[in-house]
């Protein structure tokens, strides 16, 4: 996929953190069980559907910093932990989550707690 018309890394930085982290979890957790282990780069992939793929380092580097501030928003949450492997393990507070009705409320709940 291509740089999406909003302008990529800049529609990527744009977007409001907390909503994109709780809808973003929910694509890569979807269909996922409890204690599950789910790839990293599923959220990657995801990022890279909504706002195309990242064109020169500046911007790689740039995705790449909001895809590890997304993973430290979820860990801070207690709805996923990175694992030894590399992946993300979904936790008892994440199957909430996908749960939820409006998911990026009830994560900013989760961040409050």
């Amino acid at each position: 996929m291509t740089e999406n018309a909003a302008g990529g890394v800049e529609a990527l930085l744009g977007e409001e953190i907390v909503p994109l982290a709780a809808g973003t979890f929910v694509v890569a957790f979807a269909g996922v069980g409890l204690g599950r282990q789910r790839a990293r780069n599923v959220l990657d992939k995801e990022i890279y559907r909504r706002f195309g793929k990242p064109r020169g380092s500046d911007a790689y580097y740039a995705y790449q910093a909001v895809i590890a501030q997304i993973v430290l928003i979820w860990e801070q949450a207690r709805i996923s932990a990175r694992t030894s492997t590399g992946g993300l393990t979904l936790l008892p507070d994440g199957a909430r989550l996908l749960a939820a009705t409006d998911t990026a409320d009830e994560l900013r709940a989760l961040l409050r707690a």
